[in-house]
């Protein structure tokens, strides 16, 4: 059985009056590192047991957050491909999330993974301009109609709406 669902999805640019990077640094300052990451993960798969407490679990992955409450899981360079291209414009797409937020949702539908990690690409136009683009999670989570899943959704895109107008002004 294959089920289709067309959804609509809301998606938003924001345009930076700083430069490409600048608003690099200030994401990599307020995120936890591919690193961190990296590291958060192998302690927790040494640490965890049958009687290990939710909290030291909690507690391990905090340690891999950054300020923002997010951190960097992958990042995909899309810049030497657009200058080899013949471009000057610059992009690096980002895949950043809050595992334990993520958790919350994907417990009460293993589907809503598809969406966590969030992804976001910082961009550099022709012209100079540095913007920031994403898609709403709300609007991709709401084919689910679950008020638990909405809630959630709607504290990580409020989230991340914050970090990405502070890094960008």
């Amino acid at each position: 059985m294959e089920l289709t669902n067309t959804l609509t999805i809301e998606h938003t640019v924001i345009a930076s009056n700083q430069p490409y990077e600048k608003v690099l640094e200030a994401l990599k300052a307020r995120m936890g590192s591919i690193e961190g990451w990296h590291e958060m993960a192998r302690k927790l798969n040494e640490t965890i047991s049958a009687d290990t407490s939710w909290e030291q679990i909690t507690e391990i992955i905090n340690s891999s957050l950054g300020e923002s409450g997010f951190t960097i899981f992958s990042t995909v360079e899309h810049t030497p491909l657009l200058t080899v291209s013949g471009k000057t414009s610059k992009a690096i797409q980002y895949m950043a999330g809050n595992p334990l937020l993520a958790l919350q949702m994907s417990r009460l539908l293993p589907e809503v993974a598809l969406y966590a990690p969030l992804r976001f690409v910082v961009y550099q136009d022709e012209a100079g301009q540095t913007f920031v683009a994403y898609d709403n999670l709300v609007s991709q989570v709401a084919q689910y109609q679950h008020e638990g899943i909405t809630q959630v959704a709607q504290v990580v895109q409020h989230n991340l709406r914050t970090l990405l107008i502070e890094v960008t002004q």
